[in-house]
Protein backbone atom coordinates (compact mmCIF):
# COMPACT_ATOMS: atom_id res chain seq x y z
CA UNK A 1 0.00 0.00 0.00
CA UNK A 2 2.98 2.57 0.86
CA UNK A 3 4.07 1.69 -2.92
CA UNK A 4 0.90 2.73 -4.37
CA UNK A 5 1.00 5.75 -2.43
CA UNK A 6 4.38 6.68 -3.16
CA UNK A 7 3.98 6.23 -6.77
CA UNK A 8 0.73 8.02 -7.12
CA UNK A 9 2.43 10.91 -5.49
CA UNK A 10 5.65 10.35 -8.25
CA UNK A 11 2.81 10.62 -11.00
CA UNK A 12 1.18 13.72 -9.59
CA UNK A 13 4.45 15.36 -9.55
CA UNK A 14 5.16 14.41 -12.39
CA UNK A 15 2.21 15.76 -14.12
CA UNK A 16 2.79 19.11 -12.10
CA UNK A 17 6.06 19.54 -13.53
CA UNK A 18 4.78 19.05 -16.74
CA UNK A 19 2.25 21.16 -16.77
CA UNK A 20 4.39 24.03 -14.97
CA UNK A 21 6.81 23.51 -18.09
CA UNK A 22 4.56 23.88 -20.45
CA UNK A 23 3.11 27.51 -18.59
CA UNK A 24 6.77 28.47 -18.60
CA UNK A 25 7.17 27.40 -22.29
CA UNK A 26 3.98 28.58 -23.89
CA UNK A 27 5.49 32.46 -24.27
CA UNK A 28 8.43 31.27 -25.85
CA UNK A 29 6.04 28.56 -28.27
CA UNK A 30 4.08 31.15 -28.85
CA UNK A 31 6.58 33.80 -29.86
CA UNK A 32 8.19 31.44 -32.10
CA UNK A 33 4.77 30.52 -34.19
CA UNK A 34 4.44 34.89 -33.98
CA UNK A 35 7.76 34.79 -35.88
CA UNK A 36 6.62 31.80 -37.61
CA UNK A 37 3.57 32.91 -39.17
CA UNK A 38 5.51 36.84 -39.53
CA UNK A 39 8.31 34.54 -42.02
CA UNK A 40 5.82 33.33 -43.53
CA UNK A 41 3.63 36.30 -44.39
CA UNK A 42 6.48 38.48 -45.55
CA UNK A 43 7.43 35.63 -47.89
CA UNK A 44 3.97 35.93 -49.23
CA UNK A 45 4.40 39.91 -49.33
CA UNK A 46 7.80 39.31 -51.40
CA UNK A 47 6.33 36.83 -53.80
CA UNK A 48 3.06 39.84 -54.26
CA UNK A 49 5.42 42.65 -54.18
CA UNK A 50 7.55 40.94 -57.11
CA UNK A 51 4.76 40.21 -59.23
CA UNK A 52 3.16 43.45 -58.72
CA UNK A 53 6.73 45.23 -59.98
CA UNK A 54 6.23 43.46 -63.05
CA UNK A 55 3.36 44.32 -63.62
CA UNK A 56 3.72 47.80 -63.09
CA UNK A 57 7.01 48.28 -65.22
CA UNK A 58 5.16 46.07 -67.73
CA UNK A 59 2.29 48.86 -67.43
CA UNK A 60 4.53 51.52 -67.57
CA UNK A 61 6.03 50.16 -70.69
CA UNK A 62 3.00 51.02 -72.27
CA UNK A 63 3.71 54.58 -72.58
CA UNK A 64 6.19 53.85 -75.17
CA UNK A 65 3.88 51.57 -77.35
CA UNK A 66 0.02 51.75 -79.01
CA UNK A 67 -1.48 50.21 -76.67
CA UNK A 68 -5.31 50.91 -76.32
CA UNK A 69 -7.15 51.58 -73.48
CA UNK A 70 -8.69 48.19 -72.58
CA UNK A 71 -4.89 46.82 -72.06
CA UNK A 72 -4.27 49.91 -69.56
CA UNK A 73 -7.51 49.27 -67.77
CA UNK A 74 -6.46 45.23 -67.76
CA UNK A 75 -3.61 45.67 -66.64
CA UNK A 76 -4.38 48.30 -63.69
CA UNK A 77 -6.84 45.72 -63.01
CA UNK A 78 -4.03 43.23 -62.05
CA UNK A 79 -1.77 45.65 -60.11
CA UNK A 80 -4.85 46.46 -57.83
CA UNK A 81 -5.24 42.80 -56.85
CA UNK A 82 -1.42 42.51 -56.52
CA UNK A 83 -1.60 45.60 -53.87
CA UNK A 84 -5.34 44.52 -52.04
CA UNK A 85 -3.26 41.01 -51.58
CA UNK A 86 -0.34 42.94 -50.32
CA UNK A 87 -2.81 45.31 -48.03
CA UNK A 88 -4.15 42.32 -46.76
CA UNK A 89 -0.73 40.77 -45.93
CA UNK A 90 0.19 44.50 -44.31
CA UNK A 91 -2.94 44.01 -42.49
CA UNK A 92 -2.11 40.50 -40.85
CA UNK A 93 1.23 41.54 -40.04
CA UNK A 94 -0.18 44.93 -38.57
CA UNK A 95 -2.03 42.53 -36.22
CA UNK A 96 1.00 40.45 -35.11
CA UNK A 97 2.81 43.79 -34.47
CA UNK A 98 2.35 43.35 -30.55
CA UNK A 99 4.47 40.24 -30.40
CA UNK A 100 6.61 40.39 -32.93
CA UNK A 101 10.66 41.51 -32.79
CA UNK A 102 11.06 44.89 -33.04
CA UNK A 103 12.98 44.53 -36.44
CA UNK A 104 9.75 42.61 -38.05
CA UNK A 105 8.27 46.15 -36.77
CA UNK A 106 10.50 48.33 -38.36
CA UNK A 107 10.19 46.49 -41.63
CA UNK A 108 6.85 46.76 -41.24
CA UNK A 109 7.59 50.72 -40.65
CA UNK A 110 9.24 50.93 -43.81
CA UNK A 111 6.63 48.67 -45.81
CA UNK A 112 3.07 50.48 -45.39
CA UNK A 113 3.78 53.63 -46.11
CA UNK A 114 5.22 52.96 -49.76
CA UNK A 115 2.47 50.57 -50.28
CA UNK A 116 0.32 53.16 -49.30
CA UNK A 117 1.23 55.47 -51.45
CA UNK A 118 1.37 53.13 -54.91
CA UNK A 119 -2.21 52.52 -53.81
CA UNK A 120 -2.93 55.97 -53.41
CA UNK A 121 -1.06 56.21 -57.28
CA UNK A 122 -3.03 53.19 -58.57
CA UNK A 123 -6.37 54.79 -57.49
CA UNK A 124 -5.25 58.36 -58.99
CA UNK A 125 -4.61 56.16 -62.68
CA UNK A 126 -7.90 54.00 -62.52
CA UNK A 127 -9.23 57.80 -62.43
CA UNK A 128 -7.59 58.96 -65.28
CA UNK A 129 -8.59 55.94 -67.13
CA UNK A 130 -12.53 56.52 -65.78
CA UNK A 131 -12.24 60.03 -67.34
CA UNK A 132 -10.36 59.97 -70.33
CA UNK A 133 -9.83 56.36 -71.73
CA UNK A 134 -8.25 57.96 -75.08
CA UNK A 135 -5.48 60.10 -73.55
CA UNK A 136 -2.81 57.64 -72.65
CA UNK A 137 0.35 59.86 -73.73
CA UNK A 138 -1.03 62.42 -71.22
CA UNK A 139 2.30 63.78 -69.32
CA UNK A 140 0.57 63.83 -65.82
CA UNK A 141 -0.88 59.98 -66.65
CA UNK A 142 2.97 58.90 -68.05
CA UNK A 143 4.18 60.45 -64.69
CA UNK A 144 1.64 57.98 -62.55
CA UNK A 145 2.59 55.26 -64.59
CA UNK A 146 6.38 55.94 -63.81
CA UNK A 147 6.07 56.56 -60.39
CA UNK A 148 3.94 53.25 -60.06
CA UNK A 149 6.86 51.52 -61.80
CA UNK A 150 9.31 53.22 -59.71
CA UNK A 151 7.14 52.43 -55.96
CA UNK A 152 6.43 49.44 -56.90
CA UNK A 153 10.29 48.75 -57.31
CA UNK A 154 10.73 50.33 -54.30
CA UNK A 155 8.61 47.73 -51.89
CA UNK A 156 9.80 44.50 -53.71
CA UNK A 157 12.97 45.39 -52.90
CA UNK A 158 11.63 46.49 -49.08
CA UNK A 159 10.09 43.30 -48.58
CA UNK A 160 13.18 41.12 -50.32
CA UNK A 161 15.21 43.07 -48.06
CA UNK A 162 13.16 42.17 -44.86
CA UNK A 163 12.88 38.20 -46.16
CA UNK A 164 16.26 38.24 -46.58
CA UNK A 165 17.28 39.80 -43.26
CA UNK A 166 14.94 37.38 -41.53
CA UNK A 167 16.48 34.21 -43.00
CA UNK A 168 19.97 35.64 -42.15
CA UNK A 169 18.96 36.28 -38.52
CA UNK A 170 16.92 33.00 -38.37
CA UNK A 171 19.98 31.03 -39.54
CA UNK A 172 22.47 32.94 -37.12
CA UNK A 173 19.85 31.93 -34.12
CA UNK A 174 20.35 28.22 -35.32
CA UNK A 175 23.86 28.31 -35.55
CA UNK A 176 24.09 30.38 -32.18
CA UNK A 177 21.97 27.42 -30.40
CA UNK A 178 24.04 24.93 -32.04
CA UNK A 179 27.56 26.27 -30.65
CA UNK A 180 25.77 26.79 -27.30
CA UNK A 181 24.80 22.94 -26.80
CA UNK A 182 28.73 22.24 -28.01
CA UNK A 183 30.05 24.36 -24.63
Amino acid sequence: MFQDRKDIENRQTGRRLAVMSAVLLLPLSLSTLRAADVTSLLQDAKMSANQLKLDAVQMESYTRSKMNWQSHSSQISRIKEHIDRAGEIVSKLEDARGSVEQWHQASIDRITPVLKELASNTESIINHLNKAPNHLMNPTYKEYLASNAELASELSKLVGDAVDYDTTKTKIQSLQEKLGKLE
